[in-house]
């Protein structure tokens, strides 16, 4: 479980990785994707992709270690992306982080919208726009933001916010579709 939860945060700090290597905008989005493809396939546990189960499943706990490694695996990607092009990676960051605080859990609350549809669906097509989606409009990710919130300079004091405010945001997010999912599959049959 520890090492799968590693290698799942490892996955999205390399999604990172592809997203700051791009010039294109969207070529980064698209590659970014390879992330969340692969962690579905090897059915990895993702904190964002499990956290919308987490009380049906009474699962708060196991969701807990989840996120440390996926955390701890993100942030080995910053061997990479220190001395890769740290300018362009603090720019990225400090542009990142300059929503409020209102702001940065909408902005959380909606990735995890689009994760959770992702993962739920599992579906290389939807997945894949997911999180174009995700990143080209500007939602936030905990995991993957770890990286930028540590370059930005800002991982202590007012980081831990910002960090705890799109975790609160993906929580929430991911509940709240499974929890509409959930009702929607149970009373309707629209399709």
């Amino acid at each position: 479980m520890v090492e799968s939860a590693f290698l799942a945060g490892l996955l999205i700090g390399i999604g990172d990785i592809a997203l700051v290597s791009c010039d294109n905008k969207y070529v980064g989005a698209l590659l970014f994707s390879l992330a969340l493809l692969s962690i579905i396939k090897l059915k990895l546990p993702l904190y964002t992709g499990k956290v919308g189960r987490m009380i049906k499943d009474k699962t708060v706990v196991e969701c807990f270690v989840y996120l440390v490694f996926n955390i701890v695996g993100a942030m080995f990607v910053l061997l990479w992306l220190m001395p890769y092009n740290y300018t362009e990676v603090h720019n990225i960051s400090t542009v990142k982080f300059l929503k409020d605080i209102p702001q940065l859990f909408l902005a959380g609350f909606l990735c995890n919208v689009l994760i959770h549809l992702a993962v739920t669906v599992k579906n290389d097509v939807i997945t894949v726009l997911c999180v174009m989606v995700f990143i080209l409009c500007g939602f936030e990710h905990c995991i993957a933001d770890v990286p930028f919130i540590i370059c930005s300079g800002r991982f202590f004091g007012d980081g831990v916010i910002l960090f705890l405010t799109i975790l609160v945001g993906n929580t929430i997010g991911g509940l709240v579709t499974e929890a509409l999912i959930s009702n929607e599959s149970k009373d309707s049959e629209f399709f």
